[in-house]
C-alpha cells in the first residue's frame, strides 16, 4: 500500500503523515512501513527528531555516481534499488524513516540529476519496493512520472479552511485530474461544521475525512513528540482505518 500525501505549506500535511504512520505501524493487520520525506524541507525528518539527515538526492556521492553521466549528460534512469536500505533509519520497531529529498528549483544551476535522482527514488519505493510506504510530499505531484503517480494506492491532499490552502488544493486536483487519477481531499484544523461545509463548498467536492482543530497536537509540535491519544490521534487513526478499508476494495 503506497500513501502519498501532499497540501499547502501549513496546512499540517507532514503532522498527519507521521501519525499517519505511527498508527499503521501499531496495526496487526498491517506490515512494516517506510515513512518517505520528499519535501525539501525536511520537515517530516525534523518532526521525527532526525534534523540532521542528508536528503539522498544531497549526497554528492550518490548524484555524482548514479545520475551524473560524460558529457554534462544526466542519466534519466538511475540505479537506486540498494539506496533506500542503506540509506533509512529504523525509528520505531515497524517503522523506518528515509529523506528523498524535494524538487529542486530553477535559478540554482543545473540540478536536472538531483531531481532524476528524486524521481527515481519515487518510483522504486511506488513501483517495486513491498513495504507499506507514507510519502510526505511538497504541494504538487509534479515531480512523479505519471507511471509512478498511478501506483500510488491512496492520494490525500491535505486542505485546512482558508483560501490559499484552498487554492493549492484546486490546482493539485486539477493535475491529478489531467492524469485521470483520483486525489482525495482531507480537511484539517475543522474547528465546527461550518469550516467544514467552507472546504466542501469551495473545493466543490466531498471531503474524504475530517481532522479536527487540536491545541494537543500544536503542544506536540511545538516539542518535537508526537501524541499517542487524544482527539487528534482518535481522528488519524480512524483515517487510517478508512485508507486501509479503501485499498482493500
Amino acid at each position: 500500500m503506497k500513501i502519498a500525501i501532499t497540501g499547502k505549506g501549513g496546512a499540517g500535511k507532514t503532522t498527519i503523515a507521521a501519525h499517519l504512520g505511527k498508527i499503521l505501524s501499531e496495526m496487526n493487520a498491517v506490515g512494516k512501513i517506510l515513512l518517505v520525506d520528499a519535501d525539501a524541507t525536511k520537515n517530516l525528518s525534523i518532526l521525527l527528531g532526525y534534523e540532521n539527515i542528508t536528503p539522498i538526492n544531497k549526497i554528492k556521492d550518490v548524484v555524482e555516481g548514479r545520475a551524473r553521466l560524460e558529457n554534462g549528460l544526466v542519466n534519466l534512469r538511475p540505479r537506486v534499488s540498494d539506496l533506500i536500505d542503506k540509506f533509512s533509519v529504523k525509528i520505531l520497531e515497524k517503522m523506518s524513516l528515509i529523506a528523498i529529498g524535494g524538487v529542486e528549483k530553477a535559478g540554482m544551476g543545473c540540478l536536472c540529476s538531483e531531481n532524476s535522482i528524486l524521481r527515481a527514488m519515487l518510483m522504486e519505493i511506488v513501483l517495486k519496493r513491498n513495504e507499506i510506504s507514507v510519502i510526505d510530499m511538497e504541494a504538487g505531484l509534479e515531480i512523479m512520472s505519471r507511471g509512478t503517480v498511478k501506483g500510488v494506492d491512496k492520494i490525500l491532499v491535505v486542505c485546512e479552511p482558508g483560501y490559499g490552502a484552498v487554492s493549492v488544493t484546486k490546482d493539485i486536483i486539477k493535475f491529478a485530474n489531467e492524469l485521470k487519477i483520483n486525489a482525495d481531499v482531507v480537511g484539517n484544523k475543522v474547528r465546527n461544521k461550518e469550516e467544514e461545509e467552507y472546504l466542501s463548498k469551495n473545493l466543490n467536492l466531498e471531503l474524504f475525512y475530517t481532522i479536527p482543530a487540536s491545541e494537543e497536537v500544536r503542544d506536540a509540535t511545538i516539542k518535537g513528540t508526537l501524541v499517542s491519544e487524544g482527539k487528534f490521534y482518535e481522528s488519524v487513526k480512524e483515517l487510517a482505518e478508512k485508507i486501509v478499508s479503501a485499498c482493500e476494495t
